[in-house]
């Protein structure tokens, strides 16, 4: 819209501009000439000859003076062409002269005077596209930041700090998301609550059922009826089995979050640079590990939080250096978080509760176990918390890496 305002007002400025040249140039032909008749008249009364020389050094480089006598005798001084402008006056004793000027000339005015006026609207453009630009990316640049926190929820970060904004619009835009975020975080804690629950409260007491079932059906005492038809409760109870465990491994396969191949120590590198500021804050060393590259398909928002989990409890219970590392097993891939300090957990698998726990880990390890996997204490050197993921096509059987 500047640009083609300046345009406009460029246009109509330069017909103007190139009127009033024309005019002036018209001006100054017509007082050349009078002052050319005056100064021919004035040498002609003194007896003087009007000789080309003289005519020339009034006309000047850009203009030619003609003088016709009474005796029609022509004489001309300067140089010009005939396509432009020309005055003519009688001079006082006999006699006319004539003052013509190029047309290239007075082109040559009209450009000298338009150069400013086309410079002055370009730099206007110039400027206009620099403003306009600047001030597109500062009103973008909340939505811009928005689009980025969507993004992020969309992955399973739920935690995401959404921008605020001074911009009325992109503040509800805001709000809205952080709605949405929390809904969706209370959407899916509830259902690693209910993977959680299901798991210890459903898959125990069936076995635990199959069992009795089976032993009652290989009991001597038992009537040959009554074993038939306990084979055939078997039969039902590992039906039941089956629909529990499909449901539960559905709950698995349908994580709200991007699922991507990604490489464990990438994972970790990432750990050790969000924590970066606050192990320094706390003056304790955080290192990334030199374990071998491995890759694993992951909810990786998932994935990070847990990691989160992890590093927190080791730089504010643990002591001494924080390592965070790839770990390989036979059956598992994982992430492990190391650090100088008494173990504060008993070795071997950290399970997680249903009715939840007074520390951070149980809900990392409800998360883990919602991704299939498991979060396992482990006795080296240093105390070492480790998250374990199944290997692709590896069953998981809980035991630590």
């Amino acid at each position: 819209m500047t640009v083609g305002i300046l345009a406009v007002f460029g246009v109509v400025r330069a017909y103007s501009t190139a009127d009033l040249v024309r005019d002036q140039e018209r001006v100054s032909v017509q007082q050349t000439a009078d002052l050319a008749a005056v100064a021919i008249a004035a040498r002609l009364q003194s007896g003087a000859p009007v000789t080309p020389t003289f005519l020339a050094s009034m006309a000047g480089e850009d203009r030619r003076i003609t003088f016709v006598d009474g005796q029609d005798a022509r004489t001309s001084g300067g140089s010009a062409g005939s396509d432009g402008v020309d005055a003519r006056r009688a001079v006082e004793g006999g006699g006319r002269v004539t003052v013509s000027e190029s047309g290239s000339v007075q082109s040559e005015r009209v450009s000298d005077a338009l150069l400013p006026l086309v410079l002055l609207g370009l730099a206007l453009a110039a400027a206009a596209a620099v403003i306009g630009w600047l001030l597109a990316r500062l009103f973008a640049r909340p939505f811009r930041l928005l689009a980025d926190d969507a993004t992020r929820i969309g992955d399973g970060h739920f935690d995401v700090k959404v921008h605020h904004s001074s911009i009325s619009e992109a503040e509800d835009l805001g709000n809205a998301l952080r709605r949405a975020a929390s809904q969706l975080d209370t959407l899916v804690r509830r259902e690693r609550e209910l993977a959680t629950v299901a798991s210890h409260e459903l898959r125990t007491p069936i076995t635990a059922l199959r069992l009795s079932l089976e032993d009652l059906s290989l009991w001597p005492q038992t009537p040959a009826d009554v074993a038939e038809e306990l084979q055939r409760g078997l039969t039902e109870v590992d039906r039941l089995s089956d629909v529990v465990s499909t449901l539960l491994e559905s709950g698995d396969r349908s994580q709200l979050g991007a699922v991507s191949e990604v490489e464990l120590r990438e994972l970790a590198g990432d750990a050790v640079d969000r924590w970066a500021d606050r192990a320094r804050h706390l003056r304790r060393p955080l290192l990334l590990g030199s374990a071998a590259p491995l890759r694993a398909t992951v909810v990786r928002a998932s994935v990070d939080r847990i990691l989160d989990e992890l590093v927190e409890n080791a730089l504010l219970h643990g002591t001494g250096t924080v390592t965070v590392d790839a770990v390989v097993g036979h059956t598992y891939a994982g992430i492990g978080v190391s650090d100088e300090g008494a173990k504060a957990f008993q070795t071997g698998v950290l399970h997680a509760s249903p009715a939840g726990g007074s520390h951070g880990l149980t809900e990392a390890a409800v998360q883990a176990e919602s991704l299939g996997g498991f979060i396992s204490v482990i006795d080296v050197p240093e105390t070492r918390v480790v998250l374990a993921l199944p290997l692709p096509g590896r069953a998981t059987d809980h035991h630590p890496v």
